[in-house]
């Protein structure tokens, strides 16, 4: 567990090294995943913390690190370098890997089979309701109103529906989701 806090504090250097956005990328979006992380492990406490928290660290390297190419493959690929080199066994690093591989829940992509890959799509999906996720993809993405209104809606029924797995997660965000959704309604 002790290397969770290097982890941390690594990803953390590398946000503030890249400027602004990504020091509201740290504050306001890896830290409020571990926050979910932390809450949903305490209801189901079969869950492995270090993997878990390794993967809330690492799930987003590659944008942390603009690394090119698919954000769930290529993290997990480098995600899984980093380990390796900090010394985890390969058994962490494939659980870490496969958290990491599967925690976007696109069609695309595999779904989470562990309850760490669960937990770590929950908390991540469960983030975009409760910070500027959305204001802040409506300003920057370069999208008509009509094509982030269509993107929205799309990203927030996946995020509830798919990526949160369980039921008392859901209603931890579901006010903040429903205030969003009737928003994009108007």
């Amino acid at each position: 567990m002790k290397n969770i806090k290097f982890v941390k504090n690594t990803i953390k250097k590398e946000c503030e090294d890249l400027g602004n956005v990504e020091d509201w990328f740290y504050r306001d979006h890896l830290l409020t995943v571990e926050k979910f992380a932390k809450e949903l492990l305490r209801k189901l406490p079969a869950a492995d913390e270090e993997i878990l928290m390794l993967s809330v660290w690492l799930h987003d390297i590659q944008r942390v690190r603009g690394i090119k190419g698919d954000h769930a493959a290529a993290g997990a690929e480098e995600a899984s370098r980093f380990l390796a080199e900090l010394g985890y066994d390969k058994k962490i690093i494939t659980a870490v890997k496969e958290n990491i591989e599967s925690h976007r829940c696109n069609s695309d992509d595999k779904m989470p089979s562990t309850i760490e890959g669960k937990i770590l799509a929950s908390a991540d999906a469960m983030s975009h309701f409760v910070n500027d996720f959305y204001l802040d993809i409506a300003t920057t993405s370069g999208k008509s109103t009509k094509q982030f209104k269509k993107w929205a809606l799309e990203k927030i029924d996946r995020d509830y529906n798919k990526k949160i797995f369980f039921d008392f997660a859901k209603k931890m965000v579901e006010k903040q989701h429903d205030i969003i959704l009737r928003f994009l309604e108007l």
